[in-house]
């Protein structure tokens, strides 16, 4: 089984009324917290930069998605490559930035296996 990608908590903390109104978004509500352990975590890294872009572009990747906060793309895990082709940004940036936030001490991102990825499309299909 293919690994694939999910933005943790995705509803809770980038969904907002408006967005649920709409099946596809063309933006993202962006929580503006700069005290969390996480952020602070990011914030010292030496890579901090590119991890920080990374995760931005990543959320908006992931908005687009047609389950939003995964990253699964035409039945496939989307890769560090394949953000890199998607955002014109580099694809080191990317393999650093999801080393880092699926880390135990930060997990903004956690990793799921293709079966819960299709449990969870099935289920919101369902709704």
């Amino acid at each position: 089984m293919n690994d694939v990608y999910r933005i943790k908590d995705w509803d809770e903390h980038f969904e907002i009324a408006q967005s649920r109104q709409y099946k596809t978004l063309s933006w993202i509500a962006l929580p503006n917290k700069h005290d969390g352990k996480g952020f602070r975590r990011i914030a010292m890294h030496e890579r901090a930069t590119d991890i920080f872009a990374a995760w931005i572009l990543i959320l908006q990747v992931a908005s687009k998605c047609k389950t939003r906060g995964t990253l699964i793309d035409n039945k496939e895990p989307i890769t560090s490559e394949d953000l890199s082709i998607k955002t014109g940004f580099k694809k080191e940036a990317f393999d650093i930035a999801l080393e880092v936030l699926t880390s135990k001490k930060i997990e903004w991102i956690e990793k799921i296996t293709i079966s819960e990825a299709t449990a969870d499309r099935q289920q919101e299909d369902s709704d």
